[in-house]
């Protein structure tokens, strides 16, 4: 009786660790899958953050009606190093560049 419980729990034993051998996929397929989900692709980078539509320009001119608009006195930073969004920022704000 203990001798037939030891096979039948020997069995079982192979039996699972074999089931569960199968459901893990190989290391290269599995690398495969997380390389295609990592790599970037073109629907992905669809942000519109960086455009400027002008909808909110007349706020700044509301805010700071009583100050006059300040000059930049280095236009070239304005123009090569802040991006269009800053920029857009900016002009709002009552600076110019």
């Amino acid at each position: 009786m203990i001798r037939s419980r030891n096979i039948l729990l020997t069995a079982c034993l192979a039996g699972l660790s074999l089931a569960g051998c199968s459901i893990v996929e190989s290391p290269r397929s599995a690398m495969r899958r997380m390389t295609r989900t990592f790599t970037p692709r073109a629907v992905d980078a669809d942000d519109d953050s960086e455009k400027d539509d002008g909808q909110w320009d007349f706020v700044g001119d509301e805010g700071r009606a009583e100050y006059d608009r300040e000059r930049d006195p280095d236009p070239w930073y304005g123009k090569y190093i802040i991006s269009d969004k800053a920029r857009s920022i900016e002009r709002n704000l009552g600076i110019d560049y």
